[in-house]
């Protein structure tokens, strides 16, 4: 622990950051939606409504809506499923050189994540903050001091959070209203902030549900007409067209029987009986495949509002054009909405906790990377590292769980079937070049070990002795010859002369 921690646990005197001024400047521009008296407990902007109203709304929104419920949820448990660690900060990843000992404000910091009240834990904390900033677009965490150093953390409602501030933005404090009464005030340093990105700044944040309402009302509108069709029983819009000797009472009568035989579930394939002269004609046929498609369409609003997957949220269509594979949609999901949200709740902290709770430098906290690959995808990324020598084989069984072999420290080169040692490499390189000129007009000089190759145009052969041609025969010759040879061949062996 440093001397400066040591002492500020001793006073219980609140850390001034080495790079801020004594006096800080004051700030020239103003906040959208703040007045020229500034944030209030009771006037929390000039937009015209009702704060607390509008994210009880959202709130309803959330629940109401299984498609906001799944995709906030698909986030928050991507965000938080590593769970909230601490990493050296001038860690590279390439893993050439160890990190060094935690020092005591890290512990200390630890500690309090490991323990952050008797009822939550970190990973429930932040889930909730998660999910108010994609419900409400601000989140709220309670941070308790003792002795000049954070101790506790709590989750704080977002709807019946009050930030006070000036009309140029700058936060004095915080109020607390529940809805039964319950008021609780705040210092700055006791409540950790954190907002979602708005398109004309202020101190609050514009969340994806709030941006996502009009199709999520369109949704739910549509949800309530399907599910009142099919309480009825699905039935036909009809048109019945009484004789006018018909009264009013017996009109009243008939739609009365109509109501009570011929719809519901159960009363499904009930014929409908007139008398009198009663004509009954169906109007249009049942549109509910048009319900559920404009369902569907609504559905897929909402999920790219909150820039989730479909497969994210259980939606497996086959031949969705421009859906991608699973691995690409995870990347994109990473990338363009989990980790976003990821490095603005750890800014936070890693500022709060970690830089003026605990004067930490160097450190900071992260959330653990979770492998979500397909395991035959991963498998096969390790055979390459494998085969191509950037693994040993006692690398991959480590990975996997399994002991060292011995001789598994050597790197590898696999091509196909054939194999060398990185060691050999030279050798083997030596040998390939000697094999590819092997017949041609350069030779190889035979070169000391790990001396470069030299190639040598090679003498050109000399031309070996031959015997000197034999005299050509003339036709008068090889007839001769070739009759002498048929004559004694023949029994008796008849001469040339004699023939």
């Amino acid at each position: 622990m440093s001397l400066r921690t040591w002492w500020q646990g001793l006073t219980g005197q609140a850390e001034v950051l080495e790079t801020a001024p004594a006096t800080a400047p004051e700030r020239a521009g103003f906040e959208y939606g703040i007045g020229p008296g500034g944030l209030t407990e009771n006037m929390q902007g000039t937009t015209g409504t009702d704060r607390r109203s509008t994210l009880t709304q959202l709130y309803d929104a959330y629940l109401a809506c299984p498609w906001a419920w799944a995709s906030v949820n698909a986030i928050v448990r991507t965000v938080t499923a590593g769970g909230l660690v601490m990493d050296w900060a001038n860690d590279d990843g390439q893993g050439d050189e160890e990190p060094p000992e935690k020092p005591a404000e890290v512990l200390l910091l630890e500690r309090m994540i490991a323990f952050c009240n008797p009822r939550e834990n970190i990973r429930q904390i932040l889930r909730g903050a998660v999910t108010d900033l994609l419900v409400f677009g601000d989140a709220f965490i309670e941070v308790v001091w003792l002795a000049g150093q954070p101790v506790a953390l709590y989750s704080l409602d977002c709807p019946s959070m009050r930030p006070i501030a000036d009309e140029h933005g700058q936060v004095t404090g915080y109020v607390q209203v529940t809805e039964q009464g319950q008021r609780a005030t705040f210092d700055p340093r006791e409540v950790i902030h954190i907002s979602l990105d708005s398109p004309r700044s202020g101190l609050f944040g514009v969340s994806p549900t709030q941006a996502a309402m009009l199709p999520i009302t369109s949704w739910l509108f549509a949800a309530a007409t399907s599910k009142e069709i099919f309480r009825k029983g699905s039935p036909p819009q009809i048109h019945v067209d009484f004789p006018n000797s018909t009264s009013p009472a017996e009109i009243n009568r008939w739609n009365a029987q109509y109501q009570q035989r011929n719809i519901g579930p159960r009363n499904i394939g009930t014929p409908i009986s007139t008398k009198g002269g009663a004509q009954i004609q169906e109007l249009a046929q049942g549109r509910t495949v048009d319900y559920l498609k404009f369902l569907d369409q609504r559905r897929d609003e909402i999920i790219a509002t909150y820039g989730v997957p479909p497969a994210k949220v259980g939606i497996i269509e086959s031949g969705n054009l421009g859906g991608g594979t699973g691995e690409s949609q995870d990347r994109t999901f990473t990338v363009n909405t989990v980790q976003p949200i990821a490095e603005l709740i750890l800014e936070a902290l890693n500022f709060h906790l970690g830089r003026v709770g605990f004067g930490i430098d160097g450190w900071k906290m992260k959330f653990r990377d979770v492998d979500m690959r397909d395991s035959k995808t991963v498998e096969e990324i390790r055979d390459m590292r494998v085969r191509n020598g950037s693994w040993v084989l006692n690398r991959y069984r480590a990975d996997i769980g399994e002991p060292p072999v011995e001789g598994g420290d050597q790197p590898l080169l696999v091509d196909r079937t054939n194999f060398v040692l990185w060691s050999d490499m030279g050798a083997m390189s030596r040998a390939t070049v000697a094999d590819r000129l092997k017949g041609t007009s350069f030779d190889l000089d035979g070169p000391a070990p790990g001396a470069p190759l030299e190639l040598v145009a090679a003498a050109p052969p000399e031309p070996a002795a031959t015997a000197p041609p034999a005299p050509t025969e003339t036709r008068q010759q090889q007839y001769k010859r070739r009759l002498r040879e048929a004559l004694a061949s023949l029994p008796g062996g008849i001469d040339e002369r004699a023939a």
